[in-house]
């Protein structure tokens, strides 16, 4: 798979009030790719929408806004299933070090860049964003081990407690 690169002045970027809006496919994602159902790729899609702005005090910000429909593989059937997410994003663009941010949970921090890779941002984003163990939300087919089932070693002395 090919490793493709979407490079930003992030702070001129956010500046000048940008906005980047377009398609990822997983061949231009590899490290999403292996964590997605191989048989699947050409139905997954990933949506993103990227804008810069400047707050009141005018620090840039970057605003994202992920939609994919991926294919990952359901851990108690083992099959195909699929998974939507929608994901938004709020980047502060500073220098952590010499800035001292407002301790707040909704913003993410953004060291300044003149070459910020938006599509490692994204994917990056999305792996963090999936599930350890995705399932179906309703009961799927009967679960699959594997290794294998193993008959149980005390079966036999079942048999030998009376009533």
């Amino acid at each position: 798979m090919s490793k493709s690169t979407l490079l930003i002045d992030n702070v001129a970027f956010a500046k000048s009030r940008e906005q980047l809006e377009g398609q990822l496919t997983l061949e231009q994602s590899p490290r999403l790719a292996e964590l997605t159902n191989v048989e699947a790729h050409t139905k997954d899609t990933i949506h993103y929408d990227l804008q810069g702005e400047l707050d009141n005090l005018g620090r840039p910000h970057l605003n994202l806004l992920i939609q994919a429909e991926l294919t990952v593989t359901c851990q108690r059937c083992l099959e195909p299933m699929a998974l939507n997410l929608s994901r938004q994003y709020h980047y502060l663009i500073t220098d952590v070090e010499s800035d001292d941010p407002e301790d707040n949970d909704d913003i993410d921090f953004q060291e300044p860049s003149l070459s910020m890779d938006v599509i490692q941002l994204i994917e990056d984003e999305i792996i963090m964003a999936l599930p350890i163990a995705p399932t179906h939300e309703q009961s799927c087919g009967p679960q699959v081990t594997q290794s294998g089932e193993k008959p149980n070693p005390f079966a036999a002395l079942k048999g030998l407690i009376k009533p």
